[in-house]
């Protein structure tokens, strides 16, 4: 394991250093052009995206990592789940589409505050095919595990999506951005689609047709786990967003909404590296113990790693708001200790997290995604009224050490479940 985490993670920080420069130049123009009430209306428009993309197919995500990687020995079984999964991303992103379209209106003035901005949903409505063949392509790599070719995709996507990106802002501002957010990701499809090629030889024609049912049917619990999360998390974003207007206006907001931005960028690397390496990984484990022993090593991993880079940040702080946005989100710096701390937690407790992923442990994982929400939305709002931005980081910070006891604890209850095969002597099970 220990070399091939080793490869993953020296790939996946190509992967990085490419998302870095490129979204430190998407940072500084989105600054420069639209400031801090701009980044909260983009956060808005962000989670919408994340919803619908889950709704309309990135949902089986997970499930298509964990079952290609389980049948790596029969092609033509990891065959009926790539295309049962993509039957249902295209029925699915028909279905929103349809949605975003009878809807438009009201969805841009509940969301966006403005209602002549509705054609940027009609924008996301086109793309939400694309979201979803790219979330597939590249779970179905993840599994593969071609490191290679998922990086080369990454990559090349966020070079593409950012040049789209860079160039809408620039020539239309705030509506720029947000047509950016939501064509970005089907943009990236295009590498995604060009480096599965490259592994998978096969025709096609052999993605379409019926339904797998009992790929369907495996499909269904990772299904309903990825959009616990990818639907519940961001409505709890948008509680929190329309609270801090409430609270302290669209700065306030925007301020949140780019504390979060510079907390996906400097966990970039290890959340890749947990979805490409551990998840996968994970599903393979069907020892408690070993189970347990993996889960250490990743702590032994991550935990020093995310400890490192956050110390870094908020040692440099200042200049690195500067560089990456204005001397207008300066405030933002006040509050990041807190935040900092809230990604050193949540980094720690998605890898006993992971565990109820790949071991398809769907309503407990989908009674916790909507549990913690709500824990983090109170906490971020109550904190907030008394102590403003830096309050939301606490509340953050709070929900995570709260999350990672609760996921410890059900790391230990699973692999007490999880036994070992008997040991066979003479054809007889041993003692």
């Amino acid at each position: 394991m220990s070399l091939g985490l080793a490869r993953t993670s020296l790939l996946n920080g190509a992967a990085v250093a490419t998302r870095l420069v490129t979204g430190l130049a998407l940072n500084k123009v989105l600054a420069v052009y639209i400031g801090p009430a701009g980044f909260g209306v983009i956060g808005q428009f962000q989670s919408l995206v994340a919803m619908l993309g889950a709704l309309a197919g990135g949902a089986f995500g997970n499930g298509v990592t964990k079952l290609t990687a389980e049948r790596s020995a029969d092609p033509a079984r990891q065959l009926a789940v790539w295309r049962t999964a993509a039957t249902f991303g295209l029925m699915g992103s028909v279905a929103a589409a349809a949605v975003l379209l009878l809807f438009s209106g009201p969805l841009a003035g509940w969301l966006l505050n403005d209602a002549s901005l509705a054609s940027v949903m009609a924008w996301l409505a086109l793309a939400l095919v694309g979201i979803a063949l790219n979330g597939l392509v590249l779970a179905a790599l993840a599994g593969l595990k071609a490191v290679g070719a998922f990086v080369a995709a990454s990559i090349a996507g966020s070079l593409l999506s950012v040049v789209l990106a860079v160039t809408l802002v620039v020539q239309a501002g705030l509506y720029g951005a947000l047509v950016a957010v939501a064509v970005g990701q089907a943009a990236a499809s295009v590498a995604s689609i060009v480096a599965f090629r490259h592994v998978w030889k096969g025709r096609w024609s052999a993605l379409l047709g019926p339904i797998d049912r009992p790929a369907a049917r495996a499909l269904g619990g990772f299904a309903l786990m990825a959009a616990a999360s990818a639907v519940v998390l961001p409505l709890g974003h948008i509680a929190i967003r329309e609270g801090l207007v409430r609270l302290g206006g669209a700065e306030l907001a925007g301020l949140w909404q780019a504390m979060f931005r510079l907390s996906d960028t400097h966990l970039l690397l290890l959340t890749t590296t947990l979805s490409l390496h551990f998840l996968p990984h994970f599903a393979e484990i069907g020892d408690g113990t070993l189970l347990r022993a993996a889960v250490a090593k990743g702590y032994r991993f991550v935990l020093p790693l995310v400890c490192a880079t956050a110390l870094a940040i908020w040692l440099l702080r200042e200049p690195l708001v500067k560089l990456l946005f204005t001397r207008e989100f300066l405030p933002l710096t006040d509050a990041l200790a807190w935040q900092l701390l809230g990604d050193v937690l949540k980094i720690g407790s998605w890898v006993p997290a992971f565990t109820m992923i790949s071991h398809a442990r769907t309503r407990l994982y989908i009674a916790s995604e909507v549990v913690f929400t709500l824990v983090q939305t109170a906490t971020c709002l109550a904190f907030a009224a008394r102590f403003g931005l830096t309050g939301a980081a606490i509340g953050y910070a709070i929900t995570y050490a709260l999350y990672w006891v609760f996921v410890h604890y059900q790391l230990g209850r699973l692999t007490t479940r999880l036994r070992p095969p008997p040991m066979l002597t003479n054809g007889h099970a041993g003692p």
